[in-house]
C-alpha cells in the first residue's frame, strides 16, 4: 500500500496499536477534526511532540466513544490505536488542523521468540501486581504472543521517549527484548515508594496532565 492523506493530531503522548486513550478536546481546530472523523468514521493520526521535535512515526486513531459533548463544543472522547505509520510530508490543505501524507509502517516477517515473550509477560505481571494491585488485570500466560509488546507497554510506566522508541521498532522480538530489559531494571526498584508512584503516574493513558492537547 502506498501513501495516504491523514489528518494529524500532535500530542505529548504515544498511542500504541490496540490501546485505548481518553482525550478532552477543546481547541477549535481539533473540535473540527474530531467532528469530521466521527461523522465520516475516519481515522486520524497521533504523533508525539517531544519538546520541539515532531516525531514522524505515529499511530492511527479512531473514535470509539464520545463520552460527553459540552455546550461550547468541547468533547470527552475515547480513541483506539490502529496501524502505525511514517509521515512522509505535510499536505498543503486549507484545513484548520495539520494534514500529512503517510505510509504504513510494517513489521519484519519473523517468528516471535516465545521464550522471550513468556518471560516478558511474567515480568510485566510482577510489575502490575506491585504497582496497580487489582486495578489492572494480568496477562494470561497462554495469551497470544504476536503483537503483545504493545499491550504490555501500555501500562509499564515507560517514559515518552522509551515508548516512542518501542513504537518505531519494526520487530516484535526487538520490542519484547526492549521491554524485558526495562522491566528487569525497574522491578527491583518498586520497593522505593517514589519509583512506584512515578510508574503509576506515567502510564500515559489515564493521567490528566498527559492526554490534553498541545
Amino acid at each position: 500500500m502506498g501513501e495516504e492523506r491523514l489528518p494529524l493530531f500532535p500530542l505529548q503522548v504515544v498511542l500504541f496499536p490496540g490501546s485505548m486513550l481518553p482525550l478532552h478536546i477543546f481547541e477549535e481546530r481539533y473540535k473540527a477534526l474530531i467532528n469530521e472523523c466521527t461523522n465520516g468514521k475516519r481515522e486520524f493520526g497521533i504523533n508525539l511532540v517531544d519538546g520541539q521535535r515532531f516525531c514522524p512515526v505515529g499511530c492511527k486513531a479512531s473514535v470509539t466513544q464520545v463520552l460527553q459533548r459540552y455546550d461550547d463544543g468541547r468533547m470527552d472522547i475515547v480513541v483506539q490505536g490502529g496501524d502505525r505509520y511514517t509521515l512522509l510530508r505535510y499536505g498543503d490543505d486549507v484545513a484548520p488542523y495539520l494534514v500529512g501524507f503517510v505510509e504504513k509502517l510494517w513489521d519484519r516477517n519473523e517468528q516471535v521468540d516465545n521464550e522471550v515473550a513468556r518471560d516478558t509477560v511474567a515480568l510485566y505481571n510482577r510489575l502490575i501486581a506491585a504497582a496497580y494491585k487489582d486495578k489492572v488485570q494480568p496477562v494470561p500466560a497462554e495469551a497470544e504472543v504476536d503483537g503483545i509488546s504493545f499491550r504490555l507497554a501500555q501500562k509499564a510506566g515507560m517514559s515518552l521517549r522509551q515508548r516512542q522508541e518501542l513504537l518505531e521498532l519494526c520487530s516484535e522480538n526487538e520490542r519484547l527484548r526492549l521491554l524485558h530489559k526495562y522491566l528487569t531494571e525497574v522491578i527491583p526498584r518498586l520497593e522505593d515508594l517514589e519509583e512506584l508512584e512515578r510508574i503509576i503516574r506515567s502510564d500515559g493513558y489515564l493521567s490528566s496532565d498527559q492526554n490534553k492537547e498541545t
